[in-house]
């Protein structure tokens, strides 16, 4: 792996590490040690890095900002690839902006919103990168991020560009047909035209909703998605398992669909307790929920 990391080093601008434990990028604070962290700088050498790592066969991971992941206490036996320079870039047009995947959705939603532009406000707080909120549709608040999309660019797993509308997508709740070993790359927007007081109110609303009703505690967000009209957290609550501590991890007091790191909290203790908030809920509700976080090493 080390060969590896030389070879890539040589050829590209960014950070390329070994060994690099994935705790310190994870909104979660867990996380064991990827064999390889590169962080290429712009499509060219996003390009050579995915090309040299399918040459060596290396299993390949796309990080955003961590902020909806669990990785293993063992780490992963492959190449962590994160978005840099220009893909944390946007540009406003004509009632819309053109974002790298890797610009943060909360922060691009406040700054269209100084500017007066409406659309994107349920977006404010909400974790995670552009491109990674377009593979999970992410929203709140009755809209989402598949609503504003007019064009998407995302390399295919041979390495080819191409752009995608909404429709091509297959867009819905908390889904998209955007497989693994594609990459989105940048996000085109619509947005309206609004009054930058008016924005700059939802905002702060919606920031301080999700302030009041989500756990401050590191986290990943909602473990589980909601089931058809119901609430996940509603269902964990009810089964009797708001508070549930095990080892550093705890399904949190304020909202049982988070799981919480007191300090301390393995892979292992989180995974304990999704899977006993899965099965109560089965057992006691006939109910089978579907993780909404992604698993990294397993």
């Amino acid at each position: 792996m080390r060969k590896t990391a030389g070879k890539i080093a040589a050829q590209i601008s960014g950070i390329v590490g070994t060994d690099v434990v994935l705790s310190r990028h994870t909104s979660f604070k867990i996380g064991g040690p990827a064999d390889l962290f590169v962080e290429p700088v712009t499509m060219t050498e996003l390009v050579m890095v995915l090309s040299t790592l399918r040459q060596e066969e290396i299993p390949v991971y796309l990080l955003g900002s961590g902020t909806n992941l669990l990785v293993s206490d063992a780490g992963y036996r492959g190449a962590v690839v994160r978005l840099a320079g220009e893909f944390k870039q946007f540009i406003y047009g004509n009632y819309c902006v053109d974002a790298g995947a890797a610009v943060p959705l909360a922060r691009l939603a406040v700054d269209a919103g100084k500017r007066g532009l409406a659309g994107l406000d349920f977006a404010a707080g909400i974790p995670g990168t552009v491109g990674g909120a377009l593979v999970m549709n992410a929203g709140a608040h009755g809209s989402a991020i598949g609503d504003l999309l007019t064009e998407a660019q995302i390399l295919d797993e041979k390495l080819n560009l191409h752009s995608f509308t909404a429709e091509d997508l297959g867009l819905s709740y908390r889904k998209s047909n955007i497989t693994s070993g594609s990459v989105v790359c940048r996000v085109k927007l619509r947005l309206l035209q609004g009054e930058r007081e008016t924005q700059e109110k939802k905002c702060d609303q919606y920031l301080h909703f999700r302030r009041k009703h989500q756990p401050r505690q590191p986290n990943a967000g909602s473990i589980f998605k909601n089931p058809p009209h119901d609430s996940a957290g509603r269902l964990i609550e009810a089964a009797g398992l708001k508070g549930r501590r095990v080892g550093g991890a705890m399904i949190s007091e304020l909202h049982a669909n988070f799981i919480v790191n007191c300090g301390n909290a393995s892979a292992a203790d989180v995974w304990y307790l999704l899977e006993m908030a899965r099965e109560e809920v089965a057992r006691q509700f006939g109910v089978n929920l579907e993780l909404e976080i992604r698993l990294l090493g397993y």
